[in-house]
């Protein structure tokens, strides 16, 4: 009996032994973390507006799993060489909505079309590139009822805003950083939107109708 006792005593003790060693290699390799965790990509300093990223300005934070959204990059590639179209701050992670994925850029269907200032009913102070923006008209005849003569819903929706212009032909900016929409650098002159051509002509054939455009965003 006292043999027994002996033998089961050297089993239990030995199996305390290797589950030690084994949470000790677990805890060193960090084997659990890639079950707990997703990597992302972060910011690894302030990456201003218009800027291309390159490897040197993101790297991969490991994230608890829970924490992650749809909203985030897991691989260096998919952001190195694409431009921000907003600042990203140190330590934040680069989501889609702050990268140019395209939208700006001339394809088969649209191009840059500057909108005549004699279009528009005015140009928001607060208006900057990369913006989404919709397009309302109004009829040209009465300035005191703009809202209640707006032709039925937005004539155009989703636009990208190209450039944003002031009367010395540079870019409107924000006063203190790129995001900063209460003070502008200059006051905006004119607008170029991305429109494919036959939506240019619908802008065209309103403003012959006697309306005129809001941007709104």
């Amino acid at each position: 009996m006292r043999r027994k006792w002996f033998n089961k005593q050297l089993v239990i003790s030995l199996l305390f032994f290797f589950a030690f060693i084994g949470a000790v290699v677990v805890n060193e390799l960090n084997l659990l973390k890639k079950f707990t965790t997703t990597p992302v990509v972060m910011a690894a300093g302030a990456i201003d507006k218009d800027t291309m990223i390159t490897e040197d300005m993101i790297y991969i934070q490991q994230m608890p799993k829970e924490l992650v959204t749809q909203q985030m990059f897991h691989a260096a590639g998919d952001v190195v060489g694409k431009t921000a179209t907003q600042l990203i701050l140190p330590n934040q992670y680069v989501a889609p909505v702050a990268l140019d994925n395209s939208i700006l850029r001339p394809t088969a269907e649209h191009e840059f079309f500057p909108i005549p200032d004699s279009w528009l009913v005015g140009i928001q102070g607060t208006l900057r590139r990369y913006d989404i923006v919709n397009i309302s008209a109004v009829l040209a005849s009465n300035d005191n009822a703009v809202t209640r003569n707006i032709k039925g819903n937005y004539v155009l929706e989703e636009v990208p805003v190209a450039y944003v212009k002031d009367s010395r032909n540079g870019e409107v900016t924000g006063a203190t950083n790129n995001n900063d929409r209460l003070n502008e650098t200059s006051r905006p002159s004119s607008v170029q939107l991305s429109l494919k051509l036959e939506d240019f002509k619908v802008l065209e054939q309103l403003v012959l109708d006697g309306y005129r455009l809001i941007i709104s965003y």
